[in-house]
């Protein structure tokens, strides 16, 4: 039995915003729990918060939830979770209180960004042929739309091109807008992650986080060796009742970047990770492995297998054969640290001069099938990773292979 709220409706007006929503018609919708008092539509009413002075605003429309639903109500009690829409300009953590009585409840404290990418609109070949919104002012709509709501998410214009600097809470924040935009339709061009570092004092911090790991006791040792080479601080480790350890480590933000699939491989499947937001300390030394070079595709075409099976000998595919290919995409990862334009479209050349290997049968390997969260971790600096509603794919930023090697020799 959970016990119902107390009938405070006879003390001042307080109700504590701790979620945003958004509305075409009536603005920024502001919901939280009515600690005390009532409160009705059309209501002239006090905002504020630890950090600023109080305002006057009408309330505009009253919502409250039935079923699951959101409905249109006149009135709501102490205890009632509410949708209150025409406060304009409130955030979370805001206080809406009597006008006459005014009053500040304790305010939430909303965590930074820690991580950054930048998106573009979808500028390849296949552009259009999936998603409904593929420009760059739709893109934006939706950003600064996103951003109205999600209180953890800073949008950004990126000075003299089309896209946008996206900054949010952590790796799986990120991903979850991508993913969301993905099957709403949208298509677009995501960076690599990079994190968010500042200055104290002279001295350049980092976010780092607490990170909880749970496994079985069996691959305890590889999943420390994994941690200690990201430069990860063991801070707690026991044993619990049933028999699983549980690991708490100080990690940097940099550091924690596609741990996630490689904690799972460590574990075979069973281990349990979580982490949260801990503070900045001075930044570290740590990089990221360095990746194997990649196959970029020189022409553009339907892939064949006569040629992935030629070009599997010298690395993994990330391509089947019969999808659609264009210039600059990446089809592989090379077995060496350089990258390598092949053509992963070449046919099988047909002569009437019989040959001892004109029969051999073609057996392909299975192509490595990448989630969007390995896609976004495995891409480099020049690279993107393009986001359509049915594809997934990885691309060098610039497509024209001769443009491409010009900017190598500049950088040089």
């Amino acid at each position: 039995h959970v016990p119902g709220p107390l009938d405070l409706d006879d003390q001042p007006l307080r109700l504590l915003v701790t979620m945003l929503d958004y509305s075409s018609y009536t603005g920024r919708i502001g919901v939280g729990r009515i600690v005390s008092g009532r409160i009705s539509a059309a209501q002239q009413v006090s905002i504020a918060s630890p950090v600023t002075q109080p305002r006057i605003r009408k309330v505009m429309q009253l919502m409250g939830y039935k079923n699951f639903e959101r409905v249109v109500i006149k009135e709501a009690h102490s205890g009632d979770i509410v949708a209150v829409a025409g406060l304009e300009g409130i955030e979370v953590g805001d206080t809406v209180s009597d006008m006459e009585n005014p009053g500040v409840l304790p305010g939430l404290e909303i965590e930074q960004p820690t991580l950054a990418m930048e998106f573009y609109p979808n500028d390849g070949p296949l552009s259009g042929r999936e998603g409904k919104f593929v420009t760059a002012t739709q893109l934006r709509d939706r950003l600064y739309k996103e951003q109205e709501i999600n209180v953890g998410l800073k949008v950004e214009d990126i000075v003299g091109e089309t896209g946008f600097k996206v900054s949010g809470r952590g790796e799986l924040h990120l991903s979850i807008l991508i993913e969301t935009m993905r099957r709403e339709g949208f298509e677009l061009c995501v960076s690599k992650m990079v994190v968010i570092t500042h200055e104290e004092n002279g001295v350049t911090v980092e976010p780092v986080e607490l990170l909880m790991l749970d496994c079985p006791p069996e691959f305890q040792g590889a999943v420390m060796n994994g941690l200690g080479a990201r430069g990860a601080q063991l801070k707690n480790m026991v044993i619990g009742e049933d028999g699983r350890v549980r690991f708490e480590y100080i990690i940097s933000s940099k550091a924690l970047i596609g741990l996630k699939s490689e904690f799972m491989t460590f574990t075979k499947g069973s281990g349990l990770m979580h982490h949260s937001f801990h503070g900045f300390l001075p930044e570290g030394n740590f990089k990221q492995p360095v990746r194997n070079g990649v196959f970029i595709a020189k022409d553009a075409g339907l892939s064949s297998g006569y040629a992935l099976n030629s070009l599997q000998d010298h690395g993994i595919m990330c391509v089947g054969p019969g999808q659609d290919i264009y210039s600059g995409q990446i089809v592989g990862e090379h077995c060496r640290s350089n990258d390598l334009v092949v053509n992963p479209c070449k046919e099988k050349q047909q002569s009437n001069m019989r040959s001892s290997n004109a029969d051999a049968s073609i057996c392909l390997t299975p192509y490595r099938k990448m989630s969007l969260e390995q896609a976004i971790e495995y891409v480099e600096e020049d690279e993107f990773v393009e986001v359509t509603p049915k594809s997934l794919r990885l691309r060098k930023k610039i497509l024209d292979h001769s443009k491409r090697k010009r900017g190598e020799k500049v950088e040089d």
